[in-house]
């Protein structure tokens, strides 16, 4: 009998990049919207340095960042639903480089290179999945739960490991914090100010530095040292 091979095991995962053409860069400032309800937008970007936000803005004109862009990633994929979206704004944490296409431009190459689809496929699918579990940490998880997942989310997105083992990204402001997991930037203050006392976190206008096996104990989940030393 032949053995089975599971889908996953087999699907290749395309780069998207490979058949996209190089176009000129265009730089936001920090704080700096792309696009969204006063600045439409019919493009797909791909982020050449820094990192983009993707926040949905709700009826009560209210905001939640539910996606943090970063280097060689492309976002803006709502354009395909035709008329500008109004409901989603991308704006620069950083200053960042982008480049852009029209998503004409877009479709008429995948019709020349169909991998091109595939490839734009396995990125909403993998968006998608994010956001089945960023929805579920809501139902599951209270604050003190979700902005510690949110916290280890964005530093495995945009941290970097230091000489001591924490990991150091970009600074977000409480606000941005607030709307990234559904809560006020006071309760926001409060938990940050929490971790910061317990040695978890240390963070300034600059950066937020992060001591990940620290903040594991907040989910429940032991630490890599404790990990090792049960088995």
């Amino acid at each position: 009998m032949a053995p089975v091979t599971s889908a996953a095991s087999t699907t290749k995962i395309e780069d998207a990049l490979a058949h996209l053409p190089i176009t000129a860069t265009i730089q936001y400032r920090k704080g700096e919207t792309v696009y969204g309800p006063d600045r439409s937008s019919m493009n797909i970007y791909l982020v050449v340095a820094g990192s983009v936000g993707i926040s949905r803005i709700a009826d009560n004109s209210s905001e939640v960042l539910f996606n943090v862009v970063r280097p060689d990633e492309l976002f803006g994929e709502s354009a395909f639903l035709g008329d500008p979206w109004l409901a989603e704004r991308a704006t620069a944490l950083e200053t960042v480089k982008l480049m852009s296409w029209t998503v004409a431009d877009v479709d008429e190459l995948m019709e020349r290179r169909p991998r091109l689809a595939v490839a734009l496929l396995q990125i909403l699918a993998r968006r998608n999945a994010e956001l089945t579990r960023h929805i579920a940490s809501f139902a599951t998880d209270g604050v003190e739960r979700r902005l510690a997942r949110s916290l280890m989310y964005l530093s495995e997105r945009l941290g970097k490991q230091t000489e001591d083992g924490s990991v150091r990204m970009i600074s977000f402001t409480h606000s941005q914090l607030s709307s990234h997991i559904g809560t006020s930037r006071e309760v926001i203050t409060q938990y940050m100010n929490r971790f910061r006392k317990l040695g978890f976190v240390t963070y300034s206008r600059s950066c937020i530095t992060l001591r990940k096996e620290m903040l594991r104990t907040v989910l429940g989940e032991p630490s890599v040292d404790t990990a090792v030393a049960t088995n």
